[in-house]
């Protein structure tokens, strides 16, 4: 009995050990900006994390470390420890953002397999600006979170965010998800010094868009 006892005693504590140095691994989204070594991506999601992976559509896991914190906006700047083998056109900024009525917008959902069979997903939605955020009308996943916002001139105009990701750090309300606006965006690459003045548009169908734009947009696992 006493034999008994002590084994499931020192089972607990294992278990418990076990417990508090297992760490959590969060999964999340991020986009390429500037020379493509660097990941915009939401504060809330690496801050506490010793360890990032940035995962790649052609399979490629890259290790990274945070240049940026931004805890006020919910903001993250990522570099990447070697240039990813991906072909990509760079995204490009809006100059001016949303206006106040609602239009069509979209975004890139990364796959969850991360198999070079996979495609990344197009979700379609509508979007205005709110007093604080974008408020978006579009169905999302929580590994969606730091995904860029795209309008229908392919310029990104903001970083969409669950709508409890984005309730932890700002006074909004409402059942729908948000974004981060496209000059908090810049802000951030301002911080590390990239360069966001907007090319000329290169009217691309949607689907060459896509097919050109996907390899920026990556996960982000966090331990």
């Amino acid at each position: 009995m006493i034999k008994t006892t002590g084994g499931f005693l020192l089972l607990g504590i294992f278990l418990v050990v076990l417990f508090f140095n297992t760490h959590l691994t969060l999964l999340g989204s991020g986009f390429l900006v500037g020379d493509g070594t660097l990941v915009l991506t939401y504060h809330d999601l690496v801050k506490d994390a010793e360890i990032l992976k940035v995962k790649f559509p052609n399979e490629d896991d890259i290790e990274a470390k945070t240049v940026f914190l931004d805890s006020t906006n919910n903001l993250a700047v990522l570099k990447l420890e070697e240039m990813p083998k991906v072909k990509r056109q760079p995204l490009q900024m809006s100059p001016h953002g949303l206006g106040n009525k609602s239009e069509p917008v979209f975004t890139l959902g990364y796959p969850w397999t991360n198999t070079l069979a996979d495609q990344h997903v197009l979700i379609d939605g509508s979007a205005k600006n709110g007093s604080i955020l974008i408020d978006l009308n579009i169905a999302l996943d929580p590994v969606h979170s730091g995904g860029p916002l795209f309008n229908l001139r392919q310029e990104v105009v903001g970083m969409v965010l669950l709508d409890d990701h984005a309730k932890k750090g700002f006074p909004v309300e409402g059942p729908h998800h948000f974004a981060l606006p496209v000059r908090l965006l810049k802000k951030a690459l301002e911080a590390v010094r990239i360069n966001a003045t907007p090319s000329p548009p290169q009217n691309l169908t949607k689907e060459t868009f896509i097919s050109k734009s996907r390899n920026n947009v990556v996960l982000i696992e966090a331990r």
